[in-house]
């Protein structure tokens, strides 16, 4: 008997503190909703888009961006709700700009989502979708590659591998791994798991033939405006070195 009522005690406590941690976790969404609605709006996106993302009626939106105000966002992170994203932030801003752990796992969250999503597509179209390689800052510019069940897979190891280094440190200054630098393009390409372009890589990829010094000099030329387009490198892809091209008599 003693053993039933402490087993119903427990379960009652558990399922108490279950409702108070939803009801608080839908309070704080309801308050990011409503300052993401307030952002929305004042950036300019009309009343029927807004309400066609969130999901609600156009007079809805109306009403719930009326008595709201913009620095609805510091509310939320005194609240300790980790916003997932800043006005003036962007998706692809580099991990070394993110100040928090709490922010560097909602990366990651929004990644495993966009997996997800790819691995839906994969699995009812008859086409792949496509990822671009470039950040949004560098639009209308992009360097589209496939997404494909092998990518999903290296991506989705790639930010196991990133949790588990969140999972160890104590603050972000204890992060070393998950980080390419300050430079954006770089970070989205590891993000992607796309390590800079190799030759021998792009002539497979690409049937080139370079084994004569003509071949050879197109098939680099080629590589490196390829480099240029996925912007691996600010140099002019027809005057920069190459190898196969004969110097000067």
């Amino acid at each position: 008997m003693k053993g039933d009522w402490l087993g119903k005690f427990r379960r009652e406590r558990r399922g108490r503190a279950r409702v108070r941690r939803a009801a608080w976790r839908l309070e704080q969404a309801e308050r990011e909703r409503a300052w993401a609605l307030v952002v929305a709006r004042a950036e300019g996106l009309s009343v029927r888009m807004t309400a066609e993302a969130a999901g609600l009626s156009p007079s809805r939106v109306h009403q719930l961006t009326k008595d709201a105000e913009v620095d609805a966002l510091g509310e939320l992170r005194a609240a300790g709700w980790p916003a997932p994203e800043d006005p003036e932030g962007s998706d692809d801003e580099e991990l070394s700009g993110r100040a928090s752990i709490a922010e560097r796992l909602v990366d990651e969250v929004g990644w495993i989502r966009q997996c997800a999503d790819w691995i839906d597509h994969l699995d009812h179209e008859s086409y792949p979708p496509a990822a671009n390689l470039r950040p949004e800052t560098d639009f209308p510019d992009r360097a589209n590659v496939v997404v494909d069940f092998a990518r999903v897979s290296a991506i989705l190891r790639r930010i196991a591998f990133d949790v588990d280094e969140l999972a160890r440190a104590r603050n972000v200054d204890d992060l070393t791994g998950a980080r390419v630098g300050d430079d954006p393009r770089a970070e989205r390409r590891r993000r992607l798991v796309e390590p800079d372009l190799a030759y021998a890589e792009f002539t497979r990829r690409k049937n080139l033939p370079w084994h004569s010094t003509r071949q050879g000099e197109a098939a680099w030329d080629a590589y490196q405006a390829e480099r240029h387009h996925r912007s691996e490198t600010n140099q002019d892809p027809y005057t920069v070195y190459n190898p196969f091209r004969p110097g000067p008599a």
